[in-house]
């Protein structure tokens, strides 16, 4: 699905970037870090709304040899994004590197009796990289206490499940009303410039779990992810210590 079908030049849509048993083992990471009351997971976050538990994981290494994350699933969430940020580089033929600034590993329950009648959404129209004012569509930027969004350039959703209702991306028009809608499934990545040209939201779940990664991409290098590449370190480590061998490296 192209640009003309989103209704927007920088916006794609493909299938495939994940298998299912990608999906399948970054869904148990999701749920054993649930487990353990953690919305922080590896460098970036996982976040099981709408509880929205925040407490942070500081010890990526000691989980994994806990066993309460594999090596394999945390290999699998690098590859897959990095997957994610070479294509996102290669479509847009972005010339200077394209770095991770943010990685975002979320899951969104329906709230106890949800019907199908809920027009209330489980992420409200928003731009990325700055603060939309919806009365003239102008867009500030965020406060600084909330991190570099400013350093945002490109963006992606990595869809890791279908089998729930309601919980479809989209992107707005500026009536707030869903210009193109994106169905959730396995696999599929949706990818866009993260400026005011590309507002998008989340319908809310109204039945089940909806899973996806966030990435967030930046052109300026002093933006990137360094935490990132730490865990990278750590999981192919334990990957040698163990007698395998990384995704990463076949």
């Amino acid at each position: 699905m192209g640009p003309e079908d989103l209704k927007g030049k920088k916006r794609i849509l493909v299938d495939g970037l994940a298998t299912q048993e990608d999906c399948d083992m970054l869904l148990d990471l999701a749920q054993a870090s649930a487990l353990i009351n953690t919305s922080t997971l590896f460098w970036g976050r996982f976040v099981d709304s709408p509880t929205n538990r925040n407490t942070p994981l500081k010890q990526t290494a000691k989980l994994v040899q806990k066993g309460v994350i594999t090596v394999e699933s945390a290999d699998r969430f690098l590859t897959l994004t990095e997957k994610a940020r070479q294509f996102v580089h290669r479509y847009f033929r972005l010339g200077p590197e394209l770095y991770v600034q943010f990685t975002h590993l979320v899951c969104r329950t329906a709230e106890p009796y949800s019907s199908d009648q809920r027009i209330d959404l489980s992420h409200t129209v928003h731009s990325d990289n700055c603060k939309l004012n919806y009365d003239d569509w102008t867009c500030e930027p965020y406060e600084p206490h909330l991190g570099p969004l400013h350093a945002r350039h490109y963006s992606s959703v990595i869809f890791l499940n279908d089998g729930f209702k309601g919980g479809k991306f989209f992107f707005s028009n500026r009536n707030l009303t869903a210009e193109a809608t994106v169905q959730p499934k396995c696999g599929r990545v949706v990818a866009f410039s993260s400026g005011p040209e590309n507002p998008h939201g989340v319908q809310a779940v109204v039945e089940g779990r909806r899973c996806v990664i966030a990435v967030w991409f930046t052109l300026d290098k002093t933006h990137d992810e360094l935490r990132r590449h730490e865990a990278r370190k750590v999981v192919d480590s334990l990957w040698k210590s163990g007698g395998h061998q990384s995704k990463a490296e076949l």
